[in-house]
Protein backbone atom coordinates (compact mmCIF):
# COMPACT_ATOMS: atom_id res chain seq x y z
CA UNK A 1 0.00 0.00 0.00
CA UNK A 2 1.48 3.80 -0.69
CA UNK A 3 1.95 6.16 1.46
CA UNK A 4 -0.94 9.10 1.78
CA UNK A 5 -0.37 12.35 0.52
CA UNK A 6 0.43 15.05 3.36
CA UNK A 7 0.38 18.75 3.55
CA UNK A 8 2.60 20.60 5.65
CA UNK A 9 1.73 23.84 7.12
CA UNK A 10 4.52 26.62 8.03
CA UNK A 11 3.74 29.32 10.02
CA UNK A 12 5.38 32.79 9.14
CA UNK A 13 5.17 36.37 10.67
CA UNK A 14 6.36 39.63 9.93
CA UNK A 15 6.39 41.77 13.26
CA UNK A 16 6.24 45.02 10.87
CA UNK A 17 2.50 43.85 9.47
CA UNK A 18 2.18 43.41 5.54
CA UNK A 19 5.37 45.11 4.55
CA UNK A 20 6.08 42.89 1.61
CA UNK A 21 9.19 41.47 2.63
CA UNK A 22 7.37 37.61 3.84
CA UNK A 23 5.93 37.79 -0.21
CA UNK A 24 9.21 38.49 -2.08
CA UNK A 25 11.09 35.76 -0.07
CA UNK A 26 8.16 33.44 -1.06
CA UNK A 27 9.31 34.36 -4.35
CA UNK A 28 12.55 33.46 -4.16
CA UNK A 29 11.81 30.51 -2.28
CA UNK A 30 9.06 29.07 -4.51
CA UNK A 31 11.88 29.34 -7.68
CA UNK A 32 14.17 26.70 -5.27
CA UNK A 33 11.41 24.69 -4.52
CA UNK A 34 10.61 24.05 -8.71
CA UNK A 35 11.32 20.47 -9.41
CA UNK A 36 11.49 18.86 -6.00
CA UNK A 37 10.78 15.41 -6.07
CA UNK A 38 7.49 14.48 -4.19
CA UNK A 39 6.24 18.49 -3.85
CA UNK A 40 3.02 18.33 -5.93
CA UNK A 41 2.43 22.44 -5.01
CA UNK A 42 2.90 25.11 -2.71
CA UNK A 43 0.77 28.39 -1.75
CA UNK A 44 1.33 31.32 0.38
CA UNK A 45 -1.87 32.05 2.60
CA UNK A 46 -1.89 35.48 3.99
CA UNK A 47 -4.33 36.01 6.86
CA UNK A 48 -7.24 37.91 5.90
CA UNK A 49 -6.87 40.86 8.48
CA UNK A 50 -3.72 41.57 7.27
CA UNK A 51 -1.59 41.81 10.26
CA UNK A 52 1.78 40.36 8.61
CA UNK A 53 1.07 36.40 9.34
CA UNK A 54 1.09 33.98 6.53
CA UNK A 55 0.62 29.93 5.28
CA UNK A 56 2.57 28.17 3.79
CA UNK A 57 0.25 25.53 2.57
CA UNK A 58 2.38 22.91 0.97
CA UNK A 59 1.14 19.44 -0.72
CA UNK A 60 3.60 16.55 -0.62
CA UNK A 61 2.92 12.88 -2.73
CA UNK A 62 3.74 11.13 0.76
CA UNK A 63 5.62 11.95 4.10
CA UNK A 64 8.78 10.33 2.68
CA UNK A 65 8.78 12.63 -0.04
CA UNK A 66 8.54 15.93 2.08
CA UNK A 67 10.80 14.06 4.78
CA UNK A 68 13.73 13.75 2.33
CA UNK A 69 13.25 17.31 1.18
CA UNK A 70 13.91 18.00 5.02
CA UNK A 71 16.11 16.30 5.70
CA UNK A 72 18.30 17.61 2.61
CA UNK A 73 17.53 21.36 3.50
CA UNK A 74 18.74 20.67 7.03
CA UNK A 75 22.02 19.03 5.64
CA UNK A 76 22.29 22.84 3.56
CA UNK A 77 21.83 24.78 6.54
CA UNK A 78 18.02 26.15 6.11
CA UNK A 79 19.24 28.59 3.24
CA UNK A 80 15.43 29.59 2.77
CA UNK A 81 14.89 33.60 2.86
CA UNK A 82 11.54 32.62 4.73
CA UNK A 83 13.35 31.15 7.69
CA UNK A 84 14.00 34.90 9.46
CA UNK A 85 10.08 35.01 9.35
CA UNK A 86 8.92 31.64 10.63
CA UNK A 87 6.46 32.37 13.84
CA UNK A 88 8.14 31.27 16.70
CA UNK A 89 5.31 32.57 19.40
CA UNK A 90 3.06 29.82 18.30
CA UNK A 91 2.33 27.30 21.37
CA UNK A 92 2.10 24.27 18.96
CA UNK A 93 5.19 24.93 16.76
CA UNK A 94 6.08 27.03 13.69
CA UNK A 95 4.99 23.88 11.36
CA UNK A 96 2.53 20.93 11.53
CA UNK A 97 2.24 18.21 8.98
CA UNK A 98 -1.34 16.74 8.31
CA UNK A 99 -2.45 13.08 6.38
CA UNK A 100 -4.87 13.73 3.66
CA UNK A 101 -7.41 11.81 4.41
CA UNK A 102 -9.48 12.77 1.49
CA UNK A 103 -9.13 15.94 -1.44
CA UNK A 104 -10.81 16.78 -4.63
CA UNK A 105 -10.46 20.02 -6.39
CA UNK A 106 -13.46 21.09 -9.24
CA UNK A 107 -10.81 23.63 -10.84
CA UNK A 108 -7.28 21.29 -10.66
CA UNK A 109 -9.61 18.12 -12.45
CA UNK A 110 -7.26 16.06 -9.90
CA UNK A 111 -6.98 14.18 -6.37
CA UNK A 112 -4.49 14.88 -3.49
CA UNK A 113 -2.17 12.94 -4.73
CA UNK A 114 -1.83 15.29 -7.94
CA UNK A 115 -3.17 12.48 -10.36
CA UNK A 116 -5.88 12.87 -12.27
CA UNK A 117 -9.75 11.89 -11.70
CA UNK A 118 -12.99 12.25 -13.71
CA UNK A 119 -14.59 14.63 -12.88
CA UNK A 120 -18.07 14.34 -11.13
CA UNK A 121 -21.22 14.00 -13.57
Amino acid sequence: MSESPVRVVVHYRDPRGPTGAVTAAYEQAGRTLKGTPGLIGHELLAVQETDGRYALLMAWRDLSSYHDWERSLRAAGHPSPLRAFLDRTRPAGHYEVYKVYDAWYEAAGGTADGTAREPLT
